[in-house]
């Protein structure tokens, strides 16, 4: 990857904090651009569609918790949470609302720069991934992997980026049970260590989405203790 093509914005409240960050990321290479505000994010996000997204959790005019879940409806980059607020709760929330990381202050600048790098690699490779096959079609679910879409019956179902990779993951393991574990560590790139209930609510959000409930040519089965299946009748 070249780093030079990897924008990266950076939404924090503390110029100091900020600037430092940005010093680091431009003498790797990257294009680092800067929000102190929710607002002003909103604008650097529409006019230039970062890579990466490196976010404080508390705003002067919001809450990153919330603005992460706002930016997750028009672009699939990932999220780095970077905050002082190091309470299992708030890393809980954080990676629930989207998030792929979470940074406490004070951090390490090479562990952060670390961080970066992984988040901005495996983004790529995820990509390739999903381009390796146009389309897979099961049943009335497609997915057209080069736009990373979702369709039922030809119904576009909105899904996240997050969303799309658990679907995708359960479609090519159609009839195979997929434990929690397994699912978070292949997409989320790390051991789930915290809380079951991040699979949980991605899974509800799914299967909401995709109107599971009010179909009987497909379902997304969970037992408890063990894991999720998807059936195509």
């Amino acid at each position: 990857m070249n780093n030079s093509k990897s924008p990266i914005l950076i939404v924090e409240d503390d110029e100091d904090m900020a600037q430092l960050n940005a010093r680091l990321l431009k003498r790797q290479g990257y294009n680092a651009l800067v929000a102190h505000t929710a607002a002003e994010a909103r604008l650097l996000l529409n006019r230039s569609m970062p890579d990466l997204i490196v976010l404080d959790i508390e705003l002067p005019d919001g809450d990153g918790f919330s603005l992460c879940k706002e930016f997750q409806q028009v672009t699939d980059a990932p999220v780095l949470f970077l905050t002082g607020k190091a309470e299992t709760k708030d890393k809980v929330t954080g990676l629930t609302a989207g998030g792929d990381y979470y940074l406490t202050k004070p951090y390490d600048r090479d562990e952060f720069l670390a961080v970066v790098q992984r988040l901005l690699s495996r983004a790529e490779q995820t990509k390739k991934k999903l381009a390796e096959t146009s389309v897979i079609t099961r049943g009335p679910l497609t997915l057209k992997m080069l736009e990373s879409k979702a369709y039922v019956n030809g119904r576009d179902a909105e899904l996240t980026q997050k969303e799309f990779a658990v679907l995708l993951m359960l479609m090519r393991n159609e009839g195979k049970e997929l434990t929690s574990e397994a699912i978070y560590k292949s997409i989320w790139g790390t051991d789930l260590n915290l809380d079951t209930g991040i699979i949980r609510v991605n899974i509800s959000r799914l299967k909401k989405k995709l109107d599971e409930e009010n179909t009987d040519s497909f379902s997304i089965l969970h037992e408890h203790g063990k894991g999720y299946i998807l059936s195509i009748y």
